[in-house]
């Protein structure tokens, strides 16, 4: 599976941080349900006229939606991609992403099957899951710095976090070496592969926590 090009994450620390405002936005996709609709349409069709803004509405207003369901995690897709059942994996990704349009993990794993030419219009497919892709990890990254507990990327499922760590950044699963608590955010801690020097990035998963914690989990 393809690395995101063009996110690096040195390059994205001198940019401002937009930050998120959790409360406006519930207000705002509640509140106009037909407006946020027609955001996440234009995304769907990977419109790449779309803002920073937009972008980043559509991703965290989803969380305040009905279809929110950070739970999901897609073992099937996942089994289907390990074995390299490309096909496999676009006809349930088809399925899937509808379900969760904004989940970056589901974009990538149908963006890899497409890259395979898997299904019937692999080319179209792969054109508008990269660029939805792009969309979605650009907004996670310029949401914070990431290098400040005070200052975190922000996310609304833990595998989105995971995908940054591993597709954005190219931080393999196993060079990651501890994941703590610092507060209300996630502290990772990590090394790249070739490099003995320590990071850490900070993520907040908050609205998925609210998510499991209002159903007892």
């Amino acid at each position: 599976m393809r690395k995101i090009l063009g996110l690096l994450l040195l390059a994205l620390l001198p940019l401002a941080v937009r930050g998120i405002d959790y409360g406006a936005l519930e207000v705002d996709v509640t509140m106009n349900p037909s407006k946020y609709r027609a955001l996440l349409e234009r995304f769907e069709k990977a419109d790449t006229t779309l803002t920073s803004a937009e972008v980043a509405t559509v991703y965290y207003g989803y969380a305040f939606s009905t279809d929110y369901e950070p739970r999901d995690s897609f073992p099937e897709i996942h089994a289907a991609y390990e074995r390299q059942d490309y096909e496999e994996v676009a006809r349930l990704v088809e399925k899937a992403l509808p379900l969760n349009p904004v989940s970056l993990d589901l974009s990538l794993l149908g963006l890899g099957a497409y890259e395979h030419g898997a299904g019937d219009t692999p080319g179209a497919h792969s054109l508008n899951l990269a660029i939805r892709s792009d969309l979605i990890a650009t907004a996670i990254l310029e949401s914070g710095r990431g290098t400040n507990a005070d200052m975190p990327f922000y996310v609304i499922c833990d595998a989105d976090r995971r995908r940054i760590l591993t597709n954005v950044l190219g931080v393999p699963l196993d060079r990651v070496m501890d994941t703590t608590r610092v507060g209300p955010v996630q502290a990772v801690k990590f090394t790249f592969p070739g490099q003995s020097r320590e990071h850490i990035l900070y993520f907040d998963n908050t609205l998925e926590e609210r998510f499991l914690q209002s159903r007892g989990r």
